[in-house]
């Protein structure tokens, strides 16, 4: 009885190693694939500052339209028509490195799913629910970002146009302020979620 017992006892101590060894793993995989994420966000930078650039040009241009003449103002708001092209086509390549991310980042989920112990478990759901938040954020930002581009682009098309009048641009530049408004809000939750995943990242690396 008393040989069965240990033989008993050291099966049981054998599978709760197993089991911690295999948690291990499973966070390890977790984490290698969520820096594959990562990684697939590194255009995300370069992006920034092509769109950095092309905005305080905008900026310059907007600025150079007031006391100009009308067929001045129609050349400005063509090269301003112009600078929302290339911000469109530079934010392509963002929206595209996250959308790269969340398909890595949806390779990680089978491992939190493998993840036995229910703390360990909790502290990776939650950088995993944090993840999800990041990337609907970024949508939510980048639908308004790009309703700017659309808006401003609608304005400067029309005051490059020959028939403007005063009281329809008004009416057009309303509708950009508005839309600034709306994106503010968006990217301050965009900036948020990034935090929390930070956050939540380096309780996941407390782990091992």
């Amino acid at each position: 009885m008393k040989l069965k017992l240990g033989i008993g006892a050291l099966l049981a101590s054998t599978v709760l190693v197993a089991g911690c060894t295999t948690d291990k793993d499973e966070i390890k995989d977790y984490n290698e694939k969520i820096q594959q994420a990562f990684d697939k966000e590194k255009p995300v930078s370069s992006v920034g500052k092509k769109l950095n650039d092309l905005e305080q040009e905008k900026q310059k241009l907007v600025e150079e339209i007031n006391g100009k003449d009308q067929q001045e103002a129609k050349e400005t708001s063509q090269k301003i028509v112009g600078n929302v092209k290339d911000r469109q086509e530079a934010f392509e390549k963002e929206e595209q490195a996250l959308d790269n991310s969340e398909k890595e980042f949806k390779k990680a989920q089978k491992h939190l799913d493998n993840i036995s112990d229910k703390d360990k478990k909790k502290e990776v759901k939650e950088l995993n629910d944090a993840l999800k938040d990041k990337y609907k954020a970024h949508d939510d930002y980048a639908k308004s970002y790009k309703n700017i581009m659309s808006k401003e682009k609608d304005l400067f098309e029309y005051g490059a146009g020959d028939q403007a009048n005063q009281e329809e641009m008004n009416q057009k530049t309303e509708a950009v302020s508005k839309s600034y408004k709306d994106m503010d809000k968006s990217f301050n939750k965009y900036k948020d979620a990034m935090e929390k995943v930070n956050k939540e990242k380096q309780d996941v690396d407390n782990l091992n």
